[in-house]
């Protein structure tokens, strides 16, 4: 029997589908495909519901690729899909839409799936996705949507028991989150202090004497004396250190574009403060007992976590003890995994778009 061997760099992938060369193409690996009469070698197939199933061996791990052919015995396994956004709905810059979703997510309703929205964007609120999935061409409600700016919010309320105020640094959806759960808060929007790195003038600034909390996510207004006052916050001891997530720092939006985002702004305050935050975002657990608190039945045996994030999502999935597929659509490729041994996903799949053809 032939096999499809892929050579990438130094490192050999053995695969018995074609389509998986095709994947690794597309996510712009420089592969080499040749013939191979060997039975010996690092890919081969599963067998689901008597069905033989492709798989890719990355870090000794086996992944099943998931073709269209292949969604009904794959989604036979699960009763709940927790889907991330960026990069699963659309692409990694908030905007681009990624063909086929809105036909996915009707596929994935109509197969009788309970869908579950869970992002470490902290900056729309439940409310914006909301309508946002409405723009795109599919629905979601407000119950199913768990952004990190929720979870953070519910962290303040219900297991910190903030009393205070809390000093935030960022964006209005994460201020919809705290407002609605009914916490004292403030910081949001442009800094209204002067620049400065004086410091009669930094001593002379007045800082909230009943700050409880620093809550860090994305703020396009972050500069110099959000840095200040944070860590000024952060020198009370107890004073707690909140942040929505410490591993993405910084997305391509474009060619020769690199967005900074939340966890480089984290690491500014936490540099600063010399303190580091309790995070409540993926792959922490703190998001799942959110979930967990709205959704008790959840049987995470039958529990699909959808992801483009390697660290976050696969982690997360890892985590809290589900499945977990890794889309090619939005930050991750297939190199990615093999750099991070230890978050294999048990499927990868071009896009989302699979997912929703039965």
């Amino acid at each position: 029997m032939a096999f499809n061997t892929i050579s990438y760099a130094s490192r050999r992938w053995f695969v018995r589908s074609r389509s998986l060369y095709n994947v690794l193409h597309r996510s712009g690996i420089p592969v080499i495909a040749q013939s191979s009469t060997k039975e010996k070698c690092l890919g081969g197939s599963v067998v689901l519901n008597g069905r033989a199933f492709s798989t890719l061996t990355i870090n000794n791990k086996n992944i099943q690729e998931v073709k269209v052919d292949d969604t009904r015995d794959i989604l036979f396994k699960y009763d709940t899909i927790m889907l991330d956004c960026d990069g699963v709905l659309w692409e990694t810059d908030h905007v681009t839409q990624i063909p086929g979703i809105p036909q996915a997510m009707s596929g994935l309703r109509t197969a009788g799936k309970q869908i579950l929205f869970v992002t470490n964007n902290s900056i729309p609120g439940r409310n914006a996705l909301v309508d946002k999935f409405q723009q795109y061409g599919f629905k979601g409600s407000f119950e199913e949507i768990f952004t990190v700016s929720y979870a953070a919010a519910v962290y303040l309320k219900n297991v910190a028991n903030i009393q205070g105020s809390i000093y935030a640094i960022g964006t209005p959806g994460m201020e919809f989150e705290l407002k609605e759960l009914g916490l004292k808060y403030f910081g949001f929007g442009p800094e209204t202090e002067e620049p400065t790195r004086d410091n009669d003038k930094l001593l002379a600034m007045k800082l909230h004497d009943d700050v409880d909390a620093v809550l860090v996510g994305f703020d396009e207004y972050f500069d110099y004396i959000k840095m200040y006052k944070a860590a000024s916050y952060l020198t009370k001891a107890s004073c707690l250190y909140l942040a929505t997530n410490k591993l993405e720092g910084g997305v391509m939006i474009g060619p020769n574009r690199r967005q900074p985002i939340t966890a480089a702004m984290v690491q500014a305050v936490s540099v600063a403060a010399k303190r580091e935050p309790t995070v409540v975002g993926k792959p922490d657990r703190h998001m799942y007992q959110c979930i967990q608190a709205m959704y008790p039945n959840i049987d995470r045996s039958r529990t699909l976590m959808v992801g483009d994030s390697v660290k976050a999502d696969i982690g997360f999935a890892k985590e809290i003890g589900v499945d977990s597929a890794l889309v090619l659509s939005g930050a991750a490729s297939l190199a990615t995994i093999e750099d991070n041994p230890g978050l294999e996903p048990d499927y990868v799949l071009q896009s989302l778009a699979v997912l929703g053809t039965s």
